[in-house]
Formats: C-alpha cells, sequence, structure tokens
C-alpha cells in the first residue's frame, strides 16, 4: 500500500508535535507515536525511492555535463531533498523516542 504524501507529511508533524508537547506521558502512548512514526518513515521511503529513480533517469537522460543533469534533475525533482530531509529528522525522532522509551524500561 503507498500512503499519499500528503498525508504522510501531516502524520508525522503530528506525531513529532504529540511528542514535543509531552502529552504522551504514559509508555503505551510513546510507544504508539513511535509505531505511527515507524511506519510513516517507511511509507516516505518508498516516495523517496520513487524521486531518486526519476532524479537519476533524468540526470542520465540529460545531453550536457553530469553536473547540468544533476541541476536540471534538482529542479524538476525536489522532492527528492525534501524527502531525505523529513527522513533524517523523522529518524533523529525515533532516536530520541527510543532513547525514552529505554528510560521508562529503567524505572
Amino acid at each position: 500500500m503507498k500512503k499519499p504524501l500528503k498525508q504522510i507529511l501531516n502524520e508525522l508533524v503530528s506525531s513529532v508535535e504529540e511528542y514535543e508537547c509531552g502529552a504522551w506521558l504514559k509508555k503505551e502512548n510513546l510507544i504508539l507515536i513511535q509505531r505511527s512514526l515507524s511506519s510513516n518513515v517507511y511509507y516516505l521511503t518508498q516516495h523517496n525511492i520513487e524521486a531518486f529513480q526519476e532524479w537519476n533517469t533524468l540526470v542520465h537522460k540529460h545531453n550536457g555535463s553530469n553536473a547540468a543533469g544533476q541541476t536540471l534533475a534538482n529542479e524538476k525533482v525536489p522532492e527528492l531533498r525534501m524527502t531525505r530531509k523529513i527522513l533524517d529528522a523523522a529518524k533523529n525522532v525515533q532516536i530520541a523516542i527510543s532513547n525514552e522509551l529505554g528510560i521508562m524500561k529503567n524505572d
């Protein structure tokens, strides 16, 4: 199943905001946030792979230099950079939540 990009981004934002504001309070709620975040990272990775394939095709089909091809691909496929940045940020939040769960486990 492939989720629409806008839905993925909205759910990621909701998960991060819920974690950030501390509304979870219980371990079970934090686990649900982690599950939602992890699932949406997976779905966003699908979009990232598609964007990379599109980007790569543009670079290889470009008749000019490789640098010119990359510049053109960057302009035509902005989703590639956006999804990379969001994936990096989401993974950092996942790490923070895992650390939080680890602390709770030791309490």
